[in-house]
């Protein structure tokens, strides 16, 4: 880089935040138990024990004690049998062991069986049977239609539950009756709900299916990352597609039919791409003005479509839902949202469309790295690590964003046999890694004249790690995530870093893993106030090198 092209050692906000062209213009514009036979004989209740074992009798001309068993003796006569109803048993030297022993088993059933019964009733009287509640969009009638009058029984309900198929194949396409009678109660806690069931409470904003109980659980317990399942991620994304049923179908059910698909390397059917035609066709009426929605679900979805395009599809197409998504959330202004969050973060995984890096990205790369080695210089002083004691040791070996932000390595934690789920294609570790290093050295600037908000800041992300237990299973998804979701005071948020962080992150991408790894070294040397080994000057220079000769010349 010719000498008259660098910058000064001052560096501006807005060549900080934004480089020499802002690039934040381009958007402004219960089972039963088996049944006992109570006429059979059960081992282990004898005569004159409490403790059910026979007792054996010792005779009285053996001197050594020697024990011999009594014979078992005949049953009793027709007058001695014993009725099932009566509640004493009277035994004599006639009696049989075996009706004996079916005395005690009958008694033991019968006052399980009372216990059981007082058990049920005192439930139902403490928690009455209310009806069912619907969300808006699952308003229907519930019972059976005026051809089938049947009614379900018990012998209904119980070959419901000896069905394992009903458990694995999803939600029982059985609509529970309005007011249930008590024929169809179990002796077990175990509901049908809870047998046959993955919806048991109809929550989920969409009529259920075997189909989609399979792709929702996709989503919930196969979909990973090398850093781990980061449940915490799906699990936000999941909540917030559930609040309409386009978006659900959009983010969840469209995406993990496509994943499913290319995992199993299935064939690319209609069964595929069913849920993708449904959204566009919605997509279609939201614009049309048919079906009403909000820019944040509209937003979200189209968020939703741009990653599963830029994975399953075609990436051209991904740009497309990418540029509007943006539009139509950023134009919207103030604090960050949950669907302003997923868009940022599918933002950062989706490579850029140009291969080669432009002469004002490589300025605006340069410009940052001057602007954080004059931000260590300041916070490394002594006067201001008296002030804000936090900073000498917020990114040390001892503190718990260390595993997060250094350089590796980064071995999985994720199971042998589930590393089939992770997600290929794209070293997403890497890149949340480099997002999150670039927004916490944005924040810092942003707070360099504020020393309580920095101390403030340093001690929210770090408790924000350890809350979620990141500083022992690492995963830079979830804390670039938790980053985004900026859960701080409002003096502390800015909603406009996360968008500069996204275009500098495009810049990054653009440049050769070398180059990548050596941006990382030199930001995180001087998060944790340690000169870099290979400092700036050898970044631009290699920067340079890599260029073509056009680009030499216009740097």
């Amino acid at each position: 880089m010719p000498a008259d092209s660098q910058p000064s050692a001052d560096v501006t906000h807005a060549e900080f935040r934004h480089g020499a062209a802002s690039p934040q213009s381009k958007y402004r514009h219960g089972l039963r138990a088996p049944a006992l036979d109570e006429h059979a004989p059960v081992p282990g209740v004898g005569q004159g024990r409490s403790d059910g074992r026979a007792q054996p009798r010792r005779s009285d001309h053996d001197p050594e004690g020697t024990i011999h068993l009594k014979k078992q003796g005949r049953s009793a006569g027709p007058g001695l049998k014993p009725v099932k109803s009566q509640m004493f048993y009277f035994v004599d030297s006639n009696s049989s062991s075996r009706e004996k022993r079916a005395h005690v088993m009958r008694h033991h059933v019968q006052e399980k069986r009372k216990q059981r019964k007082h058990c049920k009733l005192g439930v139902e009287a403490e928690h009455p049977v209310r009806p069912l509640r619907c969300l808006p969009w699952q308003q229907k009638k519930l019972g059976l239609d005026a051809g089938d009058n049947e009614d379900v029984g018990s012998e209904q309900v119980q070959a419901d539950l000896d069905d394992e198929s009903l458990a694995l194949s999803g939600p029982s396409s059985l609509s529970p009756p309005s007011h249930p009678s008590p024929n169809s109660h179990l002796a077990s806690p175990l509901t049908m709900l809870d047998a046959s069931r993955k919806d048991p409470f109809r929550s989920l904003p969409m009529e259920s299916s075997p189909e989609n109980a399979v792709l929702v659980d996709y989503w919930t317990n196969r979909l990973t990352y090398w850093s781990g399942q980061n449940k915490y991620i799906k699990d936000q994304i999941f909540r917030s597609a559930m609040c309409h049923p386009l978006a659900f179908q959009a983010v969840i059910l469209s995406y993990c039919s496509r994943w499913r698909s290319q995992l199993h390397q299935l064939e690319d059917g209609d069964h595929v791409h069913s849920h993708l035609r449904q959204v566009v066709t919605g997509i279609d009426k939201v614009v049309n003005g048919s079906l009403p929605m909000d820019a944040d679900h509209l937003g979200m979805i189209l968020s939703g479509l741009a990653l599963q395009e830029e994975r399953f599809g075609d990436r051209q197409t991904s740009r497309g839902y990418e540029d509007q998504a943006v539009q139509m959330l950023r134009s919207r202004g103030g604090s960050s949202k949950i669907h302003e969050v997923i868009l940022h973060f599918v933002r950062y995984l989706l490579m850029p469309s140009e291969s080669s890096i432009s002469p004002e990205g490589q300025h605006w790369l340069g410009t940052f790295l001057r602007g954080a080695e004059q931000l260590m210089s300041t916070q490394s002083s002594d006067a201001y690590l008296t002030s804000v004691p936090q900073r000498r040791a917020a990114f040390g070996m001892d503190s718990p964003l260390f595993p997060l932000l250094s350089s590796g390595p980064h071995p999985s934690q994720v199971p042998l046999d589930s590393r089939v789920y992770v997600v290929q294609g794209v070293s997403t570790q890497e890149v949340m890694r480099t997002a999150a290093l670039i927004y916490i050295t944005a924040a810092l600037w942003d707070f360099q004249d504020h020393p309580g908000k920095t101390a403030r800041f340093l001690d929210h992300i770090q408790k924000a790690a350890k809350s979620h237990g990141l500083d022992r299973t690492p995963a830079c998804e979830t804390f670039t995530w938790l980053l985004l979701e900026e859960s701080y005071e409002a003096d502390l948020k800015d909603p406009e870093r996360g968008w500069s962080t996204g275009e500098l992150l495009k810049v990054h991408k653009q440049l050769r893993p070398d180059l990548q790894f050596h941006f990382n070294e030199i930001l995180f040397s001087f998060l944790a106030l340690t000169p870099p080994i290979r400092g700036i000057d050898a970044f631009e220079s290699e920067l340079c090198a890599s260029s073509g000769p056009e680009d030499l010349d216009d740097v």
